[in-house]
């Protein structure tokens, strides 16, 4: 590992982080907000538990969908345009559940139009991060970036005691729309944006190739199932292995939490040592299938030593993925991030409810040591994916091999 040069950062480089932060965490809110106000929801609406299955994978589906368009959108209508829009967008999804959810069909509409904008805006808001950020803090803004989707999570769950009870949860998804119309107020404009392909250019850089990002994109996939397999399922597969409710809900926080926590630190490192950080990607993907390993064996003890692992490793890896992704494609950051965006939102999507069908056939044993499995498997595709990236980038192979011949001598 060497350290790169650190230049100096450019006006507005705060501001866009943390617009990127915001919009990522409002652009997944909807979903999590029905999640866990789903007790509420089904209670006073009379909804059937399997509808939340349904909302789930039709955001998730959507997202990835509409994040192969978020290049092309981008390019034609600007960055900080479709940051505000897919904040907006977030807003009115919530909005509209808030004053309408009555039925089925307005519910899905809803999570639809929402996973839509999450889709464009996660691309968008990396190109945000390339065009404003300084170049020595990117991997510390993409890992905050993503530790963004936990803070969601953990905000929806405040919205439940201090909202969603003492003033209903229809009140809890109008404030969630409030506070995403707030986000909408802290994108940079365009004129404090780098020019498209500006961006100091990194021995990484290289041309734009689709082969090598649809496998990656396809690691990500099976990675993303594995990873949202863990946020969905751990606190039944705790109970289940003989943990009270209320202590596998507090290791399930604590983990979460930890899991933010990796993916800045990951950042933060990345800022300052230059090393194969898509390697790095897919060493954590192997990580966490040993820590869902353990999570099959039904031992407490076992099981919370794998949570905490797992969040660490097979869930903290999107950060790196984006740093590294654009960073090899200088001014295609959006372009680039909208196919590997697309493998991560098909995973979330599937992987929850693939292991929910696992579970029902077999156990959480049999679904475990096969999510282990997949996660392996995903690890070794972004080392395919990461061979194909590099055929295409000599200068960087060069490079490392003229620091390795320094240090020999």
């Amino acid at each position: 590992m060497t350290r790169p040069r650190r230049p100096r950062p450019p006006t507005g480089s705060t501001r866009a982080g943390a617009a990127a932060v915001t919009v990522t965490t409002v652009g997944v809110l909807p979903v999590y907000m029905v999640g866990v106000l789903w007790v509420q929801l089904q209670e006073d609406l009379g909804f059937g538990p399997q509808l939340l299955g349904t909302l789930v994978a039709s955001f998730f589906l959507t997202s990835a969908v509409s994040a192969l368009t978020a290049g092309a959108i981008v390019g034609r209508f600007g960055t900080s345009p479709i940051v505000r829009l897919s904040a907006l967008v977030g807003a009115a999804s919530m909005l509209v559940i808030a004053l309408a959810a009555q039925h089925t069909a307005v519910l899905v509409a809803a999570l639809v139009f929402a996973g839509w904008g999450n889709g464009i805006g996660q691309p968008a808001s990396n190109d945000l991060i390339a065009r404003a950020v300084a170049p020595s803090r990117h991997g510390l803004a993409y890992g905050t970036k993503q530790a963004a989707i936990p803070l969601s999570t953990m905000i929806a769950g405040v919205a439940v005691p201090a909202l969603a009870i003492p003033l209903g949860w229809r009140t809890a998804f109008a404030v969630g729309a409030a506070l995403a119309l707030l986000v909408v107020l802290t994108v940079p404009g365009a004129g404090q944006l780098r020019a498209p392909g500006s961006e100091e250019r990194s021995e990484a850089a290289g041309p734009f190739r689709r082969g090598p990002l649809l496998v990656l994109s396809l690691g990500l996939m099976l990675g993303a199932a594995t990873g949202n397999a863990l946020g969905s399922f751990f606190v039944a597969t705790a109970v289940e292995g003989g943990i009270a409710p209320a202590t596998a809900g507090v290791l399930a926080a604590v983990a979460s939490g930890l899991g933010a926590a990796a993916r800045i630190g990951f950042g933060w490192l990345a800022d300052r040592f230059r090393t194969r950080w898509l390697l790095v990607v897919a060493a954590q993907m192997a990580i966490g299938g040993l820590s869902y390993a353990l999570l099959g064996t039904g031992i407490e003890l076992l099981i919370a030593v794998g949570a905490l692992i797992g969040y660490c490793t097979g869930w903290a890896w999107a950060g790196l993925t984006n740093f590294s992704v654009a960073r090899m494609h200088p001014g295609m950051a959006a372009r680039a991030t909208s196919i590997t965006q697309v493998g991560t939102g098909a995973g979330a999507a599937l992987g929850p409810l693939l292991f929910g069908i696992v579970v029902s056939a077999t156990s959480y044993s049999v679904a475990w040591y096969a999510t282990a499995a997949l996660s392996a498997a995903g690890g070794a595709v972004v080392v395919q994916g990461r061979r194909m990236l590099m055929r295409t980038r000599p200068q960087l192979a060069a490079a490392r091999r003229q620091r390795r011949k320094a240090r020999h001598t």
